[in-house]
């Protein structure tokens, strides 16, 4: 039997060379043939994981027959938002070790745009595009180079071999209108790489690399911008800004790729934003040519002005093109699943025309569809209510038929989800659908594989076996990779888990580190003594998650056989899993740099080396998620929330690490008691940008030595917002500044 399914999977082959598998974005791989409703799902379930440097919101790329080092991979290229790049050997879920791996400079903090909806960093957020013949993956990276303020966006072509740079890049994006909207100058608009995201995924079509940009939570100066690049050269061939008389109108698809067409011509939809029908086509669906992004057609509803007060964005799902026809399916937040004739597409209309149908499918989101372009029964698409069902339409003659054909609602629904198909042409059709539990610690993903002729059926899903099959935390809008039997599913947890047929096969553990970083602002950089570090990879520790535990006042420093050296000093430990530990930097850590070693019943499994430095601050939040709302305290003691804010001139107390050593020398693991140890380096605080008065700094009281106290007095002119910003300082060294209170 293995060796018949193995055989499948050698017969099968595909590429999935961008986000949502082709051109048309349909959400589907419409060739698999291993993976079918009628396998053994007994024995379908978590084969591996592939630890990374970073969160993963990219969709994982797969290519197969790269020559590497001597031999022929299946590869699974993974982007981070570290900015690194990693190549795994797809045949191997059990091997951890990735094949190559390149970093692409520095991430950008997230406190840098006060902007939480993205902790804590960053860097490659749209997935990238593959050239499979000519062995090239295009990715775009967004970058804080040391000597700049502001940062800025980098268009990569790097090897699928190595990764190393091709076509003299990396080169910087830049761009300029003429125009006379928000940001420009002197009739110029220039885009503008602080305001931007570069959320859509990329796409290469006919000889063209498209690259789209939508914004920060819509806040600044900003536009949608579709560039187009020779993949050759990396030269800029053509700029389209959606509105340079005006304002917004982003590109931003929930990550979806601009769609192509078989002639080449580029399909998009845009956000909140301005609209005149003339320059500024907010809350429109656009056609633009191939060739050089000029607008060809275009549709929007006629009550965009509403959809813009409601913060209703048509463009929310992206498009889909349905192959061989000439209509697209657009969703947008009102909750409208629209089908649009992209040959007349009717400019400014009602929600329903001879060129358009609009169908309520939910009260409120499209952000997740899929196409199942079937040849047997025709189109079906398929969208998820936030929070609610994922639902099934059939499309009959050009028309979506609001009948519902089949639906099912996840347990714990979330609002978003990761979605994907797989068939084999018109049969053996599963839905792939990811949700997260909102309610948890560290919202986990559940990974469900349902029945696309009926939904109600499900097949198999991760929380049958949650002990072995949990995928980790939930990435939003990211879809899982089906290929070649199995399925890659990005997470918030440093690694792509992936899926199919298990094993028995004993394998030796392969323990690898793919990052460490400060267990309050999940950023890497330099440790300190005393610093709660979280360290990130595959076979640490014990299989099942274990807490640390407390021995005569002191943390202890093995779980379950598990220890970690830092310096070669052991290191507290708070928790272990097999892809995490968390301990705390010894406080005798010293020099400038210091190898940390995991340990199994006092054999060394792996090391890895990190910079040394006398303090690296960093404030905790709320959700463990390095920004956002923080783990602060209000006067009266109840958590400070945006429901429950401070009061200017009020005292608030916060939880911070990495302060350093200590007057009197605090001691490894001691669960802290008077007297209560300062650090010896000054510390000061800011909250909105204005200096508050410290009241304490220290030990907190009751917990493990190196978390910080923080006593403060909230400045009078603070707020009153949910979001000021709150910066710790130690010594010289200075907190990321994700971190917010609410001030009212």
């Amino acid at each position: 039997m293995l060796g018949l399914t193995l055989g499948a999977v050698a017969f099968a082959q595909v590429n999935v060379l961008n986000v949502n598998y082709d051109n048309h974005q349909t959400g589907a791989n419409l060739q698999e043939t291993s993976l079918t409703p009628q396998i053994n799902w007994n024995n379908f379930g978590k084969a591996g994981v592939f630890p990374v440097d970073g969160q993963v919101y990219a969709q994982p790329l797969y290519v197969t027959g790269v020559a590497i080092g001597g031999a022929t991979y299946n590869v699974v290229y993974v982007a981070t938002m570290n900015n690194s790049i990693f190549a795994f050997n797809a045949d191997a879920p059990q091997s951890p070790t990735p094949l190559w791996e390149v970093n692409l400079g520095t991430a950008v903090p997230a406190g840098i745009f006060n902007f939480t909806d993205i902790l804590p960093e960053i860097g490659i957020l749209g997935t990238p595009a593959i050239d499979a013949v000519h062995q090239v993956l295009y990715v775009v990276a967004d970058t804080l180079p040391s000597a700049a303020s502001n940062p800025v966006f980098q268009l990569h072509a790097l090897s699928l071999v190595d990764g190393h740079e091709m076509y003299g890049g990396p080169v910087q994006i830049a761009a300029s209108v003429p125009g006379t909207g928000a940001g420009s100058s002197n009739g110029t608009i220039a885009f503008n790489a602080y305001w931007q995201l570069q959320r859509p995924g990329l796409m290469l079509a006919n000889g063209v690399l498209y690259i789209a940009f939508g914004s920060h939570a819509d806040a600044g100066n900003y536009q949608g911008w579709m560039l187009a690049y020779n993949p050759s050269t990396l030269q800029e061939k053509a700029v389209y800004n959606s509105a340079p008389n005006g304002r917004q109108a982003a590109f931003w698809h929930s990550g979806r790729a601009p769609a192509i067409d078989g002639p080449g011509d580029v399909f998009a939809a845009t956000g909140n934003g301005d609209w005149d029908g003339v320059s500024n086509f907010g809350e429109s669906v656009l056609h633009l040519s191939g060739v050089n992004l000029a607008l060809l057609d275009w549709y929007t509803p006629e009550d965009w002005s509403n959809l813009n007060d409601q913060d209703w964005d048509v463009g929310s799902a992206g498009l889909i093109l349905i192959p061989g026809t000439n209509y697209l399916l657009s969703g947008g937040k009102s909750g409208l699943l629209y089908l649009v004739n992209y040959d007349s597409m009717g400019h400014l209309g009602a929600n329903t025309t001879s060129t358009v149908q609009g169908v309520q499918v939910n009260t409120w989101g499209i952000f997740d569809m899929v196409l199942w372009n079937n040849p047997s029964s025709g189109p079906v698409v398929y969208e998820y209510d936030p929070a609610g069902a994922l639902k099934a339409f059939q499309i009959v003659s050009n028309q979506i038929n609001s009948t519902i054909l089949s639906q099912y609602t996840p347990e714990n629904a979330s609002i978003y989800a990761g979605l994907a198909l797989s068939a084999n042409a018109g049969e053996n059709g599963i839905i792939w659908l990811v949700t997260g539990n909102q309610d948890a610690d560290g919202d986990p993903a559940t990974l469900y594989a349902l029945d696309a002729t009926n939904l109600a059926r499900v097949l198999w899903n991760s929380g049958l076996n949650a002990s072995r099959d949990q995928p980790g935390s939930f990435t939003k809008f990211a879809p899982p990779t089906v290929a070649n039997g199995r399925v890659y599913v990005p997470t918030l947890s440093n690694e792509v888990a992936v899926y199919g047929p298990l094993t028995s096969a004993p394998t030796a553990p392969a323990a690898v580190i793919s990052s460490v970083v400060n267990s309050a602002s999940y950023l890497e950089g330099a440790v300190a003594p005393g610093e709660l570090v979280t360290i990130f990879g595959a076979d640490l520790g014990p299989t099942s998650e274990a807490q640390g535990q407390v021995k005569d006042s002191y943390v202890t420093d093995s779980i379950g056989g598990t220890q970690v050296t830092i310096g070669g000093i052991s290191a507290p430990l708070l928790f272990a899993s097999s892809s995490q530990i968390n301990a705390v930097v010894p406080f005798g850590v010293t020099g400038t740099t210091a190898q940390i070693q995991v340990l199994n019943q006092g054999q060394a499994l792996v090391s890895t080396t990190v910079p040394v430095q006398s303090a690296s601050p960093a404030v905790f939040s709320v959700n463990g998620e390095g920004g956002g709302q923080g783990a602060i305290l209000n006067q009266d003691g109840s958590v400070n929330t945006h429901t429950n804010p401070a009061a200017p001139g009020s005292v608030v107390v916060l939880y911070a690490t990495g302060a350093g050593i200590t007057t009197p020398a605090s001691q490894d693991g001691f669960i802290t008691a008077a007297p209560y140890p300062q650090p010896t380096l000054p510390v000061s605080v800011s909250i909105y940008g204005l200096p508050a008065q410290v009241l304490y700094a220290g030990a907190a009281p009751g917990l493990v030595a190196g978390v910080l106290q923080i006593n403060v007095v909230v400045p009078a002119n603070a707020g009153p917002y949910t979001y000021d910003q709150v910066v710790v300082t130690v010594g010289d060294y200075v907190s990321p500044s994700a971190v917010t209170l609410t001030v009212q």
